[in-house]
């Protein structure tokens, strides 16, 4: 048993770590101000490194290294996360790293390789929009419907609302997309939900955008569906069988947004520790003081314990992925609910506390700290999973149907 990142992981660690510190870090109030989206030097930067590459296979034009896919994303966006507590480059990768690590796994061959190059290349933004403006936790009602036509193709006519990416899909052009849940049978509940990824430009499709309270350099919007038709080799997995893909998409993504939240946590405490040993009242440095000094001991202690859980996580759907039957749905179930519903909730206490500490100091935009905590709230309600929806699955996982938040009373 070895809890130390690999030579390699850590050779990568390092990499990203340095030329966040250097590229990201200075950009990131820029970043948060910006209606642009990222910088295209930033997403440049990133390509070189490989990041956007960690997901998809070589033969695409990917760096994957099979197994450990989730756990190189992971290190990429808790270094990423560091550089920019505002949460727009972390999020932006991470969706992309992180859907495409799902079209890999389910998308047919021509899907893969119209799509997966193209993120690796930084040139695609590849995102999930399952929520409807109806609900997001609830999937099984989900009611964009897709029926065929003559010529096999999916026909699209529905809603999506609270989505990544609207304004980076239009910038990117094709074949920039969602993952995105649709129903093709009605008449069976959640059995008749089906995954496809859904090109953003395709006759039909229109979309808006809303104005979110942080996260700026991200956009966010809805997209409309009226008679858009989807070519048959964007089926992602088997029809009927969209709910169980996207809860295996959905625990990939959640390692990455955990890891984007512990990554901003632990440049909050690392921010708290250096001006508490600065600031001097009453004769000596605010660390000094034990209501201050433990309270960050506490956060610490919540992030290093998170941080080991997300990596086992991690490691878990990599191990299994190249040894099916090791571990159950059920056993990375609870490691992955687990570090995203404390992630979040962690990750806004320690910039909270941070603004506390630095007095009005931190209520200025003199520090990144308020800026993270407008950011992290996104995961707190809900994107990827609200909170109790994490505390439901673990919950239904332990112990059983009496317990299964998500099915109603009969």
């Amino acid at each position: 048993m070895d809890f130390r990142y690999s030579t390699e992981q850590d050779l990568f660690r390092q990499g990203v770590r340095e030329w966040a510190v250097k590229n990201l870090e200075p950009r990131a109030r820029e970043i948060d101000k910006a209606e642009a989206g990222i910088p295209d030097d930033i997403v440049q930067g990133l390509v070189d490194l490989g990041v956007f590459g960690v997901t998809v296979p070589e033969e695409l034009g990917g760096c994957a290294v099979p197994g450990e896919e989730l756990i190189y994303a992971m290190i990429a966006i808790q270094e990423i996360a560091r550089a920019d507590l505002s949460m727009s480059t972390p999020v932006y990768t991470l969706l992309t790293i992180g859907w495409s690590y799902i079209v890999n796994k389910f998308g047919t061959q021509q899907l893969r390789e119209e799509v997966l190059p193209a993120a690796a290349a930084g040139k695609a933004f590849v995102g999930i929009n399952t929520t409807e403006p109806g609900g997001g936790s609830d999937l099984a009602r989900i009611k964009t419907t897709a029926t065929k036509n003559a010529a096999g193709n999916y026909v699209l006519n529905g809603e999506k609302a609270y989505v990544s990416g609207p304004k980076e899909c239009m910038k990117l052009g094709a074949p920039s997309g969602h993952c995105s849940l649709v129903v093709t049978d009605p008449s069976t509940g959640h059995k008749g939900l089906t995954f496809m990824y859904i090109p953003a430009h395709l006759p039909g499709i229109s979309w808006t955008v809303y104005e979110d309270m942080g996260r700026m350099g991200l956009s966010t919007g809805g997209w409309l569906y009226k008679d858009a038709e989807i070519p048959a080799y964007c089926l992602l997995g088997q029809e009927g069988k969209g709910f169980y893909h996207v809860m295996e998409g959905f625990n990939a993504a959640r390692v990455l947004v955990a890891a984007a939240c512990l990554g901003g946590a632990e440049k909050a405490i690392e921010i708290s520790a250096e001006y508490n040993t600065q600031r001097m009242t009453f004769g000596r440095p605010l660390i000094k003081y034990e209501g201050v000094s433990f309270e960050m001991v506490n956060d610490w202690m919540q992030l290093d314990m998170l941080k080991l859980n997300l990596l086992r996580g991690a490691w878990m759907i990599g191990y299994e992925s190249q040894n099916p039957g090791t571990f159950s749905r059920k056993d990375i179930n609870k490691v992955i609910a687990t570090v995203k519903c404390l992630s979040p909730t962690l990750g806004h206490e320690a910039a909270r506390h941070g603004m506390m500490y630095h007095g009005a100091f931190g209520y200025t935009k003199e520090t990144p700290l308020e800026m993270m905590l407008r950011g992290i709230m996104s995961y707190e309600v809900g994107a990827e999973g609200g909170l109790n929806v994490m505390r439901g699955i673990i919950a239904r996982d332990l112990w059983g149907e009496a317990a299964n938040p998500f099915k109603a009373d009969e």
